[in-house]
């Protein structure tokens, strides 16, 4: 059995297969820089807690929002809110979610605490009063009538290490109005 091949054909086969190899890697690359951009997108949005300290009894999650600016608020009563805007700080804002109480309507807990600062900033180490400075705030949001609420926190210690897109946070504090599950915090957090 013979084939018979013509120049002709071999000429026409070669662009060809070149073209299909080109278009190939070029599909390769897309994908390769597609997921990239997701892992890219995910790590910002989402930080990695390289440590996890948090109550068995729920959830805690840590949001890192860079340019973002931390605004304490009042309301009609007087009472304490924070307010989440856009600007030239980065904003932590730290949530622990107690599991709710089974049989009970209203059995939600929810604890928070906000710190503002400069991303600059490499090290802030603040004691008491001082702890103003990066804006400190505990949240207790639950039906507990009056021992609810955001409070400034001027009692405890504060010491932040931000390196490359690493924080190391470590905090301990009170505050008096309300009862607290959450008095400390120690986490290093990728962002």
């Amino acid at each position: 059995m013979h084939f018979f091949v013509s120049k002709s054909t071999i000429k026409l086969s070669l662009p060809k297969l070149w073209l299909m190899r080109i278009v190939y890697l070029f599909l390769v690359f897309l994908l390769v820089e597609g997921c990239n951009i997701n892992q890219k997108i995910t790590k910002s949005e989402k930080p990695k807690i390289l440590k996890f300290n948090c109550p068995d009894n729920g959830d805690c999650v840590f949001e890192v929002l860079r340019n973002s600016e931390l605004l304490i608020k009042y309301d009609d009563f007087g009472k304490l809110y924070p307010e989440i805007v856009s600007g030239d700080k980065l904003v932590i804002k730290y949530q622990y979610k107690r599991d709710p109480v089974e049989n009970a309507v209203d059995g939600n807990y929810s604890e928070f605490v906000y710190l503002e600062f400069d991303e600059k900033d490499k090290q802030i180490i603040l004691k008491n009063e001082e702890l103003q400075k990066v804006k400190m705030l505990f949240g207790r949001i639950c039906f507990c009538r009056e021992a609810m609420g955001y409070f400034k926190v001027t009692e405890g210690s504060l010491f932040l290490f931000i390196n490359k897109n690493k924080i190391v946070l470590n905090t301990t504090f009170k505050v008096k109005k309300v009862p607290q599950i959450i008095t400390e915090i120690n986490e290093d957090i990728n962002y």
